[in-house]
């Protein structure tokens, strides 16, 4: 089996390539992830920086820096897909529905998220039977 990952955009100008397994891969709950993406919860698959890269299109995406935090979102400027943000530990987040979304619906054995974040923050509860941290 690979140990290396790639998702797309919608338009497919930009590719994003992983090596390895996420350091992370789990449901955050936490206010900065809300305020940068403007999702209720985030279902992440975090790759350390050197890990990830844009590998086709590089010159076809946005990075917006939040203003107050130490995050940013990069997006294709044609589709708008989100293909990954950071987070202020500085890995990279891709969203396990972009990655589904670019492999036939599915997820690597092991990259199912195991935990929720943050969950005395949430907005939202959710009925699973993972640990909530």
């Amino acid at each position: 089996m690979s140990n290396n990952y790639q998702v797309s955009c919608d338009c497919q100008a930009v590719s994003v390539s992983m090596e390895g397994q996420p350091r992370v891969h789990a449901y955050c709950h936490c206010e900065d992830c809300r305020e940068l993406l403007q999702v209720p919860y985030h279902s992440v698959l975090a790759w350390e920086a050197e890990r990830l890269h844009i590998s086709k299109g590089a010159g076809e995406v946005v990075s917006f820096q939040h203003p107050h935090k130490r995050m940013t979102r990069v997006f294709c400027k044609h589709c708008g897909e989100i293909l990954y943000n950071t987070n202020a530990m500085g890995w990279k987040l891709v969203s396990q529905h972009l990655f589904k979304k670019c492999n036939a619906d599915q997820l690597p054995s092991g990259f199912e998220a195991n935990a929720h974040f943050f969950y005395d923050r949430r907005v939202i509860d959710i009925a699973d039977n993972l640990p909530k941290k």
